[in-house]
């Protein structure tokens, strides 16, 4: 049950972010800032950091690919971008005892590695043509800020869920 329960779960935050999101955002109110919710990649970090490092990699190129086919014409952007986060979150967060303070901010770093490796691939490919200071104020920052906010939001409830789901499977 656990074994479909995990991705069920996760796709769901998937579809979420693509339909639901779109309400709150500022673009309706002639606000120049962006937020882009990155809830998949907090949820793919966090099955890296309380599961294990290889599950966490495995989420993060299968639904990194499920964006790649959904939402872009490159395949391979956010499918590398997403998989790389997941291990450079797990990683730092093997040296670090793991509070909430802790959490949010190794996943603050993670979720900076994401959004730069998305903005830097396409600029180098030449799909992005907005300038760093630009990407930074209207995007970065504010997509920073939301996904921070569902990270402390969420901590508590999915931290306790994942580590009952990794005991389980240590268990088996």
């Amino acid at each position: 049950m656990i074994r479909f329960l995990l991705p069920f779960i996760t796709y769901l935050v998937f579809i979420s972010e693509s339909t639901i999101m779109q309400v709150f955002t500022p673009q309706h109110l002639d606000n120049e800032t962006i937020l882009i919710p990155r809830f998949v990649v907090v949820i793919v970090c966090f099955i890296a950091m309380y599961i294990s490092p290889i599950r966490g990699l495995i989420y993060g190129i299968a639904f990194g690919l499920l964006y790649d086919v959904i939402f872009t014409d490159l395949l391979g952007v956010y499918m590398f971008s997403m998989g790389l986060t997941a291990y450079v979150t797990t990683f730092i967060a093997r040296y670090f005892h793991g509070n909430i303070f802790v959490t949010l901010f190794i996943m603050l770093i993670g979720l900076s590695t994401f959004e730069f490796l998305i903005y830097g691939l396409y600029s180098l490919i030449g799909v992005a043509n907005v300038m760093v200071e630009t990407f930074i104020y209207q995007r970065y920052l504010p997509t920073l800020i939301l996904n921070g906010v569902f990270v402390v939001l969420v901590y508590y409830p999915l931290r306790k869920w994942l580590l009952d789901i990794a005991m389980e499977l240590q268990e088996k």
